[in-house]
């Protein structure tokens, strides 16, 4: 009769590389958002793939993952076959989009967020106003995968979720190009609404500020770590542009671009004599 002692010393082991797990990244507002939709769908989507979905996603089985109005399509590699998934979510009509987009042109806050390149979290609030929601409402999800596993999703489908969730870690405006508008031409429309002029069809997202990363900033002149506020090493410097926020917004309600240049150039004057003011000079 084997012991125990005899049987853990000769079952196989198991190597490093099998026992580690690939972490999970850091999750952002919008995939965490997205992943909750999925698992808050109750019987629509059966727990218990969910868990192996998730699993199949972060060994990086999602393949090809792709976007377009109305569908998520990827591949899911496995060892010895693959399998293709579409996600489907319903997408608004042009005349839903316009009546989205005076919505979000009547919030400022909004508008100015947007048109800067970020997605505000509680975009679905405004967005309600008109009846709209970029996440999914219960029913309007559904998935389809070529294996033979009937479950809606599949383990699969799950999978998919789970990666286009980490998408939108990187790039919310996937949610608004899911819903049939891609984030260009969703800016287009809303400076178009701004103003009150037709929108922009060659506008696009090279007009968004540049990011700076922290790595970027010197730590030497950046940060002080106490003390005397006096000995604070100060390295001021005018802004470079002052009324950029103001023209990308573009014209007033009921302004034309004249009127807008007009405030542009009284922004910049109040700019130029503040710093005229910091600097004793004025």
């Amino acid at each position: 009769m084997t012991s125990t002692a005899t049987r853990r010393a000769t079952a196989p082991r198991r190597t490093a590389s099998t026992r580690r797990k690939q972490p999970a990244p850091d999750s952002t507002w919008w995939s965490r958002r997205w992943t909750r939709a999925l698992e808050s769908l109750g019987a629509t989507y059966p727990n218990p793939r969910l868990p192996r979905g998730r699993t199949l996603a972060r060994q990086g089985a999602v393949q090809g993952l792709t976007v377009r109005p109305g569908e998520v399509i990827a591949r899911v590699e496995l060892a010895k076959t693959g399998y293709d998934v579409t996600l489907r979510l319903p997408v608004f009509d042009d005349d839903e989009w316009s009546a989205g987009v005076r919505v979000l042109a009547g919030q400022l806050r909004h508008a100015a967020s947007l048109l800067e390149g970020r997605m505000p979290e509680d975009i679905d609030d405004t967005l309600g106003k008109a009846g709209l929601a970029l996440f999914p409402r219960r029913g309007e999800l559904s998935s389809h995968c070529d294996c033979r596993d009937g479950g809606d999703p599949c383990s699969h489908g799950a999978a998919v979720h789970y990666a286009f969730a980490d998408a939108l870690q990187d790039n919310p405006f996937l949610l608004p190009a899911l819903r049939g508008r891609s984030g260009e031409r969703l800016l287009a429309e809303l400076r178009a609404a701004r103003s009150g002029g037709p929108a922009d069809a060659s506008a696009d997202a090279s007009t968004a500020p540049e990011a700076v990363t922290a790595s970027e900033l010197p730590a030497s002149a950046t940060y002080f770590t106490g003390g005397d506020l006096s000995a604070v090493p100060l390295h001021p410097q005018p802004p470079a542009d002052p009324a950029r926020r103001l023209r990308r917004l573009g014209p007033p309600p009921g302004g034309s671009p004249a009127d807008a240049e007009l405030l542009a150039a009284a922004v910049e004057r109040a700019a130029a004599h503040a710093w005229r003011t910091a600097g004793g000079s004025a």
